[in-house]
């Protein structure tokens, strides 16, 4: 009898201890969770297109189903699983148009929704293409910016195709703020991983933006096509930059939406929206299609690798014309003859 209760006892006391490491144990896998779990701002995530988007069928402020293509893993441990659905938003979908223009659309994102169900607003994606169009016949037919009929009605009524992007389209994006997350389980290995092929410098430098703005580099690749002919770049119609052959410039503006406008000849105006997120640098490209009498300005979104290949042959920009400059080099024009 004696014996049964040392055993009883000891036992119990083995129980005790065992509970106790247990607690002890408890707290510091908690903070370890914790810890872990605690995504930045700026965080890139791998998304893309959960169903195809085109200029056919959608048009702009229209949302499409996006989803995350990785994983996204913090010190070993997965905190979005790869699948997790998002919205993201058409900002711009233009129609092919004439001279060889093709259609154009731009996408971002807005948001991606957790295990939880709860919204992790996103920033930084600019995913854009533009339609299969006739650039190369409307260039040969428009070489010089002169005078070229009736060559001229050829290239008029030449139509670009339609902008599509195909569901499985990947992009990466960042998280718009920090957001803490509770680990789903641990990674396996290699989970996660995402090739950033991001160009940050290049031949030309360029400032970040101001603090709390965003902004956008316009250029226009040097080229024998619209030699001596240029558009101003504007916005609500102020003149923001004026794009010659071979120039770029960059421009300051606030987060959210801005529609930038170009226009050569009177009837043909070309027209660009973009999301613009805070600390973000986005780049776009000004071409000539062809025109009746002179070539037909085109926006396009473009990237740091494209003006990077630009660079050699770029200078700045100069100065915007203003409405009354303009109005003052006709005037001196007419009085010439």
């Amino acid at each position: 009898m004696r014996l049964r209760l040392l055993t009883a006892a000891l036992l119990t006391a083995l129980a005790t201890a065992d509970a106790a490491a247990a607690l002890a144990q408890q707290p510091t896998r908690t903070v370890a969770a914790r810890q872990c779990c605690r995504l930045a701002s700026g965080t890139v995530v791998m998304v893309e297109l959960a169903e195809p988007v085109s200029t056919k069928t959608h048009k702009a402020g229209d949302t499409f189903a996006i989803r995350l293509a990785e994983p996204v893993v913090v010190q070993g441990q997965i905190v979005l699983q790869a699948g997790a659905k998002g919205v993201g938003e058409v900002t711009d979908a233009a129609k092919p148009g004439l001279g060889g223009k093709g259609a154009k659309l731009v996408l971002s994102v807005r948001s991606l929704t957790d295990s939880a169900g709860h919204t992790l607003p996103l920033k930084g994606l600019q995913l854009a293409v533009n339609g299969k169009g006739h650039e190369k016949a409307a260039t040969a037919l428009g070489l010089g910016g002169i005078g070229f009929a009736p060559l001229g009605l050829a290239g008029i009524v030449m139509r670009g195709g339609d902008a599509e992007l195909p569901a499985g389209t990947q992009a990466t994006a960042k998280l718009a703020s920090s957001t803490t997350l509770r680990s789903l389980g641990k990674a396996p290995r290699g989970a996660g991983k995402i090739a950033v092929a991001a160009v940050e410098t290049g031949p030309i430098p360029i400032a970040t933006p101001p603090k709390g703005m965003g902004q956008v580099v316009f250029f226009r690749k040097k080229s024998l096509l619209g030699t001596g002919q240029w558009f101003n770049v504007r916005e609500d119609g102020k003149a923001l930059g004026k794009l010659t052959n071979g120039v770029w410039f960059a421009q300051a503006v606030s987060p959210g939406q801005h529609t930038f406008t170009a226009k050569t000849e009177p009837e043909f105006k070309d027209r660009l929206t973009l999301k613009i997120d805070a600390g973000e640098t986005y780049f776009v490209e000004g071409m000539l299609t062809h025109g009746v009498v002179i070539g037909i300005a085109d926006l396009t979104p473009s990237d740091r690798t494209t003006f990077n290949d630009a660079a050699k042959d770029l200078k700045a920009a100069e100065p915007a014309v203003g409405d009354d400059q303009l109005k003052e080099e006709s005037q001196d024009k007419a009085a010439a003859k």
